[in-house]
């Protein structure tokens, strides 16, 4: 039987989930979700505003 210690798996674990590519594609995904959330919600505040920066910013004719 083979005991792990504490701290080489704490060691293993940060250096796995704090590597570089593991991060960008965490921020990647968290900053495409909420882009997603924003452009597409129901909520009229919301939906106004992104609405109208669509069609100014990025040309997008929707209607």
């Amino acid at each position: 039987m083979t005991v792990f210690s504490s701290t080489s798996v704490l060691q293993k674990t940060a250096s796995i989930t704090l590597s570089k590519p593991v991060q960008v594609t965490l921020y990647m995904l968290l900053s495409s979700l909420v882009i997603w959330t924003v452009f597409f919600s129901t909520y009229p505040a919301a939906h106004n505003t992104t609405h109208s920066m669509r069609h100014h910013t990025l040309g997008v004719a929707c209607h």
